[in-house]
């Protein structure tokens, strides 16, 4: 039973990834956010639609769902728990959280772009790596607003994080390569309209159909 409690959460850790939070909260208010902007289940978007303050609740959902399972299965495996003989590692946990927001089973897996649920994961498993992270986030935000362009600059942040704490740990490594190529694949359509100059600012765009 003990080897087979560590895949349950794995499971359950994608199934709580897969939970559309934007998409709930925006019902909340009688909103798809889908509907609007860039179309996208994640804070931004829902900053954009819903407001500052639905925004934020949003950012802490998918913050949440990161880091939750991070932080239970750091707790199993450091209370050497009997129930826990299979062991694996916390942040393949945060792993599969993090696909589960970028390709929910719950809406056809057409989900988020993934950086609070990074966030939520980071900020549980190596605090001054997220620190980082957020300073790089809101530093290329204020000099471009763009939220894309700050996004990138936190899947940049993370392997200078590895320089500068000298941190040696191959698992954090291998989530951070993993993470970032998602994050930035996810961002593919942004690049392209950063290039084609139609990128839309952080700013509120209130309901209007358009693209991000």
């Amino acid at each position: 039973m003990g080897n087979i409690i560590p895949i349950i959460m794995l499971i359950f850790a994608y199934l709580f990834g897969s939970i559309p939070f934007g998409v709930l909260v925006g019902k909340t208010k009688g909103i798809d956010i889908r509907e609007y902007g860039s179309h996208n289940i994640g804070a931004t978007n829902a900053t954009r639609i819903l407001g500052p303050i639905f925004g934020l609740i949003v950012f802490i959902l998918d913050f949440i769902k990161g880091g939750f399972f991070v932080l239970i299965s750091k707790l199993l495996i450091q209370s050497n728990s009997e129930i826990f003989t299979l062991e694996i590692h916390p942040l393949y946990y945060g792993l599969a959280a993090f696909l589960g927001h970028l390709y929910p089973i719950f809406i056809k897996f057409k989900g988020g772009k993934g950086i609070s649920t990074v966030a939520g994961i980071l900020a549980v498993y190596n605090l001054p790596m997220f620190i980082l992270a957020v300073i790089f986030f809101f530093t290329f935000l204020l000099i471009t607003k763009y939220v894309s362009v700050a996004s990138t600059s936190c899947a940049v942040s993370l392997f200078i994080s590895f320089i500068i704490f000298k941190i040696n740990d191959v698992n954090l490594f291998i989530f951070c390569i993993i993470a970032s190529i998602l994050v930035i694949i996810k961002h593919i359509p942004n690049y392209k309209r950063l290039i084609n100059h139609t990128e839309n600012k952080m700013y509120l765009i209130k309901n209007k159909k358009k693209s991000e």
